[in-house]
């Protein structure tokens, strides 16, 4: 069975002559059609489309703009099966209809062939945070060599109990390649990352990444963790990915971290007769006894190596600068009525937010954060930043149990009165609660919290989870609703 990479967590699985299509992003950006701030593919690719073999299926592991891409579902024969786990959004399967595809659900733990490979779909662990809880993890093997293990992917979740005890039982073999996602999007100094605590800054701007062992982090949490675990993975290969995208920090160009083939190199040094790959976009691996080889590249898409080392020299030379890059704006209202009429979008807003807060691991911390120390009943800030009047704030008073307005102070203040909270411009604030941008276009860019305690309980944690697909299919598919409008319009 031969593996391509694609990019990303994008894979091309089977013969590479009618190959079975894993997540596929194939254009150079994504998020076009509604972001002025598009995400470029990273590393960058060279995609000759004219030279794309016959595709025997597509596999949708989740609906995250980075995985589920219409775009390029519509660069593809409409005789092509759209394959999606049993927890998909029907909005998912309904979008995809409308570009003339058939969408079949292959139900968890349910071997059907498509092409060359044999394919089965897993839940991930229950552990998973909710915002990646609809992930379908993907095993796939060569179905005239079933028994001899194929690759597992297990793509932005926990390891799938169920596949580990259909290992465990002998119902499907081990698997002698485990791919996982590193997508730790570290930032360096000057740069504020989606989950960084401002906290734990020294100015608003100013370093976020406090840790000095992120990349010996990285490779634990992707590496050792998994195999303490699941100890019948010992053995297998890993395959690290994901990570493949430049968010808006132009100035400052890819993560840190990110080049999964580094690390990978690094891993390999420190692991025995197991092997680490990290491929670049192209590169097609096969299984050789126990081990992973690079046996070719895929003949219509590659590296951009011109760019990519632009874009490598332009982090190096960010990071030697000290430069900070500060949060901004996506949208910007033009007017004094657009930005009213995002504020009253935020009001209408705030009584949901408090709920929200309220029952989350966040609200809980900040109810007992009463008990330890003698402060008061407001514990949470919205300040929000605007253009044609002045900025606006709101408290959430846990006596009330519910936002009340407040004078907005300088940020250093609101971060000494309140113990947690966040700061953002009110429309690009509007635009996530309305569906013109996803709460992923604005967290860490153009969005800012402070908090006490662990990320995953975080302002931004908890906004995933409340404004995500997972939660509100209704207003995150909104930018979906711009690309079927788009593509339907190019047809005409």
């Amino acid at each position: 069975m031969e593996i391509g990479f694609l990019g990303h967590n994008g894979f091309a699985l089977g013969d590479m002559t009618s190959p079975v299509l894993v997540d596929p992003i194939l254009l150079p950006q994504y998020g076009n059609e509604y972001n002025p701030s598009a995400v470029e593919i990273y590393p960058p690719r060279h995609v000759d489309l004219t030279q794309l073999p016959q595709v025997s299926a597509v596999i949708i592991s989740h609906e995250h703009s980075d995985h589920f891409n219409l775009p390029t579902l519509d660069l593809l024969d409409r005789q092509v099966p759209i394959v999606v786990g049993p927890t998909m959004v029907d909005s998912v399967v309904e979008y995809i209809q409308q570009l003339g595809f058939k969408v079949q659900r292959l139900e968890f733990g349910k071997e059907e062939q498509f092409g060359s490979v044999l394919i089965t779909l897993y839940p991930p662990d229950p552990g998973t945070v909710l915002w990646e809880s609809r992930v379908s993890q993907i095993y796939v093997r060569d179905a005239n060599k079933p028994n001899d293990g194929g690759v597992y992917l297990c793509i932005d979740a926990l390891l799938s109990p169920m596949f580990y005890n259909d290992v465990s039982n002998g119902k499907v073999p081990r698997p002698r390649l485990l791919a996982l996602s590193n997508n730790s999007q570290v930032t360096p100094e000057g740069v504020f990352g989606s989950l960084d605590n401002m906290r734990t800054v020294t100015q608003f701007d100013g370093p976020a990444q406090q840790n000095w062992f992120t990349g010996l982090d990285i490779l634990n949490e992707l590496l050792v963790s998994f195999i303490e675990n699941a100890p019948f993975l010992r053995g297998t290969n890993f395959l690290i990915c994901g990570g493949g995208f430049l968010k808006d920090y132009d100035e400052m160009g890819p993560f840190p971290f990110s080049e999964q083939h580094v690390l990978a190199k690094v891993a390999s040094k420190l692991t025995r007769n197991v092997d680490v790959i990290g491929p670049l976009p192209g590169d097609v691996l096969s299984f050789k006894s126990d081990h992973v080889v690079t046996i070719g590249h895929l003949s219509w898409l590659n590296v951009d190596h011109i760019r990519f080392e632009q874009l490598i020299k332009k982090r190096n030379e960010f990071i030697e600068s000290k430069k900070t890059i500060p949060m901004k704006s996506i949208r910007t209202a033009s007017t004094y009525e657009i930005e009213k009429q995002a504020l009253q979008v935020i009001e209408s807003e705030l009584t949901l937010i408090a709920r929200a807060i309220l029952l989350s691991p966040l609200g809980r911390d900040l109810i007992y954060l009463g008990q330890q120390r003698n402060i008061g009943p407001a514990r949470f800030l919205i300040q929000v930043l605007c253009n044609h009047t002045q900025d606006h704030a709101w408290e959430l008073n846990i006596a009330e149990s519910r936002f009340m307005p407040t004078e907005p102070l300088e940020i250093t203040e609101s971060i000494e009165k309140y113990p947690s909270g966040i700061v953002i411009n009110a429309l690009d604030l509007a635009e996530v609660f309305t569906g013109g941008l996803q709460i992923w276009d604005v967290a860490g860019v153009a969005m800012r919290s402070w908090y006490q305690g662990d990320a995953l309980n975080s302002p931004v944690a908890l906004f995933y989870n409340l404004y995500g697909e997972q939660t509100r299919p209704d207003i995150a598919f909104c930018v979906y609703n711009r690309q079927i409008e788009t593509i339907l319009g190019r047809v005409k």
